[in-house]
């Protein structure tokens, strides 16, 4: 069976050691991500990332800036991001039917169980793939969202 892939953007929204994070509240309930979702037909990337920025924070990216790849591949699909730093942004994450949005620390948010791939890219071991723009990555993931491995592509 092929796997279905999915394109779509990440984006992280930092300031000084604090990060927007948005957590579910249907489907994976109570997991953490970034701010992101699925490319529409037609859209670029950078429009999709300031799309879904507003739709799941409430908040404004004036400035993008693209700092790598992400692949989170599950046994049923894949996960192709592409992955976004705000680099100008205004407003202040929003509570939504589907999702909440919220500013955590990085070091409360490295303490949660319940987040996807994405969020643990956050861990020091990565900070200087943020500096140079290079936070490209292959992330192993089981159905129940466990992670089973993390390498760089």
């Amino acid at each position: 069976m092929e796997k279905k892939i999915r394109n779509a953007v990440r984006v992280y929204i930092k300031e000084d050691d604090k990060v927007v994070c948005i957590q579910y509240k249907e489907g994976p309930i109570g997991y953490i991500d970034m701010p992101g979702g699925k490319i529409e037909q037609g859209e670029t990337a950078y429009e999709a990332a300031i799309r879904e920025v507003k739709e799941e924070t409430g908040m404004r990216v004036e400035k993008l800036e693209k700092i790598g790849t992400v692949i989170e591949e599950y046994p049923d699909r894949i996960y192709h991001f592409q992955v976004f730093m705000a680099l100008d942004f205004s407003g202040n994450p929003q509570e939504f039917v589907e999702n909440s949005s919220f500013w955590i620390s990085i070091s409360e948010l490295k303490k949660k169980e319940k987040r996807f791939g994405i969020a643990y890219l956050l861990n020091s071991e990565y900070e200087d793939d943020f500096r140079n723009k290079t936070l490209n990555y292959k992330i192993d993931v089981e159905m129940n969202h466990t992670i089973l491995k993390i390498e760089r592509m």
